[in-house]
């Protein structure tokens, strides 16, 4: 009889450490996850009861609030709808995204920004009534003149200030209005344009000839070419069977790699990649930050893709051009112009200025981060007055802009879903630049023809307050 009743005490033992065990799983282990889950009564009590902190632009403009309804505080979203994928939603039905998602713990007054020891004290015997507020980088007129240049069109554009990496505009089209999730959730969410799809931070589209400033960098650096290096460019090239064509064949004979950048010859740029290998050119566009997801908050930011090394003549000859292996974001790409605008340095990107509370509380300012330099100080000032000839006299002469220079790059990126997508990169004023952008149109074609004029009106809107 001992060895059943012994068998049965520890049966009785190991069910009852199970229970001890999945009482300390959901109550510590995964009380974020109780805690935060839509479906929690609690969180549905609180969400009604606390006044959710508001979301700025830089200027102190609402772009979401809440207000206080009959049934509890309702989020009321003032913001353009080609926003609307970056800031988020906030329903108690669906949850939330974006950066209602990312900050929703400073929005609901649940975590206090600063590191004070006596604001933490004073945070936790708070009644917590009222969350924080969140201050953004965006310029709401700047982001009207952005969403109205790309008009209907999908695609994406980021501007960023050159020297602080603060994002002025972040635009995904098409998109959504947040206070018609609840209702309209069903229809989008099954709307063909993917409005819900955050284009400018996860779009994933090859750079097409945008990379070849990442391969002029990386020319530069080698050292053994310049900007004055004569190439042959007989108008295509065969690489392991395969045809590598300029833009309608065209043959430029005897031309500089200036030249090249100007006229996008593919041809040449195949060349000088194959000069300095795929190594190096690797190595530059992961100085880059290609292939890496950026350092800014949220769940929906895209790291793309860069190939790994050695790669095949025919695979460095794609890669040259923006083609083989390797898909970028908008926001990776305006990173890119960022660090080359900056004189080499990049910077972290920034979406959020400041958080404060409400009234006259206090403000945590969110400082401007440089992640080191990406290329030298000369290098980057060749790469800007190759750029500013692209738009001067090259394939981006539709982003000049009268009593500003512009410098930029344009790239029709191939894709096998259809027409190529229309890019334009690029920054101004080409001495001193004080912002740079990246614009894609999905199935736009030329770059030149679609994206470039999208750009110019984005730089007249900033520098001259027109829309161009």
């Amino acid at each position: 009889m001992r060895r059943p009743a012994a068998l049965l005490t520890y049966i009785l033992i190991g069910a009852y450490l199970l229970l001890i065990g999945g009482a300390l799983y959901w109550q510590v282990g995964q009380r974020e996850v109780l805690v935060n889950h839509p479906a929690n009564p609690y969180q549905l009590l609180e969400r009604r009861s606390v006044r959710r902190g508001g979301i700025f632009d830089s200027s102190g403009e609402v772009i979401a609030e809440s207000v206080q309804r009959e049934k509890g505080f309702e989020r009321v979203f003032h913001g353009t709808s080609g926003l609307a994928p970056t800031i988020g939603y906030f329903s108690q039905r669906y949850g939330t995204a974006g950066l209602e998602k990312t900050l929703d713990e400073f929005l609901m007054g649940r975590r206090y920004p600063g590191t004070s020891v006596i604001g933490r004290l004073r945070h936790l015997l708070s009644d917590r009534s009222s969350g924080y507020d969140v201050i953004t980088s965006i310029d709401l007129d700047l982001q009207r003149t952005v969403e109205q240049a790309l008009a209907n069109r999908k695609g994406a554009a980021v501007v960023m200030e050159v020297k602080t990496g603060r994002i002025l505009a972040i635009a995904s089209m098409p998109g959504f209005n947040p206070e018609e999730i609840d209702s309209q959730w069903d229809k989008i969410t099954s709307d063909p344009g993917s409005p819900l799809y955050n284009r400018a931070l996860a779009g994933f589209y090859p750079p097409g000839s945008t990379f070849k400033i990442v391969v002029l960098a990386a020319v530069l650096a080698h050292g053994e070419l310049d900007l004055a290096s004569v190439f042959d460019d007989p108008g295509s090239v065969t690489i392991q069977g395969h045809q590598i064509a300029n833009a309608g064949g065209t043959p430029w004979g005897r031309i500089s790699l200036l030249d090249a950048l100007v006229v996008s010859s593919n041809t040449v740029f195949t060349e000088v990649a194959r000069k300095i290998g795929s190594d190096q050119l690797l190595q530059m566009a992961g100085s880059f930050g290609l292939g890496r997801k950026p350092p800014l908050a949220g769940e929906n930011v895209g790291a793309g893709k860069l190939p790994s090394g050695p790669l095949s003549p025919l695979e460095l000859a794609q890669l040259a051009i923006g083609q083989y292996g390797i898909v970028t974001t908008p926001l990776q790409m305006a990173m890119v112009v960022q660090a080359v605008a900056n004189d080499g340095l990049m910077m972290e990107p920034l979406l959020v200025d400041a958080v404060k509370a409400s009234g006259n509380g206090g403000k945590w300012i969110n400082q401007p981060r440089p992640m080191g330099y990406v290329v030298s100080a000369q290098n980057a000032r060749k790469i800007r007055q190759a750029m500013a000839e692209v738009v001067t006299r090259g394939t981006g002469r539709n982003a000049a802009l009268s009593g500003i220079d512009v410098a930029g790059k344009t790239g029709s990126a191939e894709n096998p879903q259809g027409r190529a997508h229309a890019w334009f990169v690029g920054m101004a004023p080409v001495d001193k630049p004080a912002i740079c952008l990246a614009v894609i149109v999905e199935h736009g074609g030329s770059g030149g023809g679609v994206a470039a004029p999208i750009a110019r009106r984005i730089f007249a809107a900033y520098f001259q307050g027109a829309a161009g």
